[in-house]
């Protein structure tokens, strides 16, 4: 294992963020086919809570948070019970540099709260 990373995000603050915003300033922090994906799902505000929670676990697994690697180089595909990540960038630069070669990750809920953890191996 090369590192780990956990996130947990209260559902309403991200539902809150999502709502104030508009399409192009999410665009900052989502790749579209993250918007798109998550505006389909059957629970889009926990969908998007999992994508970001997921991106903050990455950062905190690669060791620099997200200091120098944009929201958009992390993109993140929940599953039933686990979350698939694809890197760019600078994000993809210091995995390569960690020698990370592959991504676990899962995400439960639970009342308003989602929780996110990734290993890198």
């Amino acid at each position: 294992m090369k590192g780990i990373g956990i996130d947990i995000v209260p559902i309403p603050r991200i539902t809150r963020l999502i709502e104030r915003y508009d399409l192009e300033t999410l665009s900052l922090l989502f790749v579209s086919k993250e918007l798109e994906r998550c505006q389909a799902s059957s629970n889009p505000n926990r969908s998007f809570a999992i994508c970001f929670a997921a991106k903050e676990a990455v950062g905190k697994a690669l060791g620099t948070g997200l200091v120098d690697i944009g929201w958009n180089e992390i993109e993140a595909t929940p599953l039933q019970d686990k979350v698939i990540v694809q890197l760019e960038g600078a994000a993809s630069s210091q995995a390569k540099r960690l020698a990370i070669r592959s991504w676990l990750g899962h995400w439960c809920s639970w009342d308003d709260h989602v929780l996110v953890r990734m290993l890198a191996v």
